[in-house]
C-alpha cells in the first residue's frame, strides 16, 4: 500500500499547479512558451486555440497535444499608456481553463501522463485526464480510463472503463526490506 501511496503522491507532484486562478504546468511557475502550427484568438470569448503539434513548455514541464484551448479571465492589470488594460488583448488575463485534446502528453523529468484529453479548471483546482490514461512515475505505471487530480487536497482518483479494472505495475525501490522468507 505504501508503494501505491508513493506513486499517487509522485503523480500529484507531477501536476503541481499554483493556487487557483494562476494556471501553471510546472510547480516552479515562470513564463510559459508555446508553439503550434496554427493559432486562433476569439476576443469575445477570451479564448486562444492552438492547433497542430502544440507544444507548451514551462521550466522542466512540457504539455503536448493536437489542440490546446486556453480560456482567459478579464485582465487584472492596470490600463497602460496604449489603453490596454481591463479588456487587454491576445492572451491577456489569467488562464481560467485549459483543455488539451488528441494525443495529450504531459512530461516532467522521471514522470509522465498521457490520455486522449486533459481538462484543467482553476475554479475547482483540478485536472481531469480521460481516454486511455497512462500514468508513469519512474518505473511505476497505472492505467485507467479517467484520472482526476484535486490539486489543493492532493487527492487522486483513477477510474476504469465500464466493465474493466484499473491496472498498474509498481516496482519496489532497490534496497527496500523484503518480507520474511521463512528461512532461519
Amino acid at each position: 500500500m505504501k508503494t501505491v501511496a508513493f506513486a499517487f503522491a509522485a503523480f500529484v507532484a507531477l501536476i503541481a499547479f499554483a493556487p487557483a486562478a494562476h494556471a501553471q504546468i510546472s510547480e516552479n511557475g515562470g513564463p510559459i512558451s508555446y508553439s503550434a502550427d496554427n493559432l486562433q484568438y476569439f476576443d469575445g470569448d477570451r479564448r486562444l486555440v492552438l492547433t497542430g503539434n502544440v507544444d507548451i513548455v514551462q521550466n522542466d514541464a512540457r504539455l503536448r497535444a493536437n489542440q490546446i484551448t486556453l480560456y482567459f479571465s478579464r485582465s487584472t492589470a492596470p490600463a497602460s499608456a496604449s489603453g490596454q488594460g481591463q479588456n487587454g488583448g491576445l492572451g491577456s488575463g489569467d488562464i481560467q481553463r485549459m483543455i488539451a485534446e488528441g494525443d495529450v502528453y504531459y512530461v516532467r523529468p522521471q514522470q509522465s501522463a498521457r490520455g486522449d484529453r486533459a481538462d484543467y479548471e482553476t475554479s475547482t483546482d483540478s485536472v481531469t485526464f480521460s481516454g486511455n490514461v497512462v500514468v508513469a512515475s519512474e518505473e511505476n505505471v497505472i492505467r485507467g480510463e479517467t484520472l482526476v487530480l484535486q490539486i489543493g487536497s492532493r487527492q487522486t482518483t483513477i477510474r476504469p472503463q465500464n466493465g474493466q479494472r484499473v491496472r498498474g505495475v509498481f516496482v519496489p525501490r532497490h534496497g527496500a526490506p523484503q518480507g520474511n522468507s521463512g528461512a532461519n
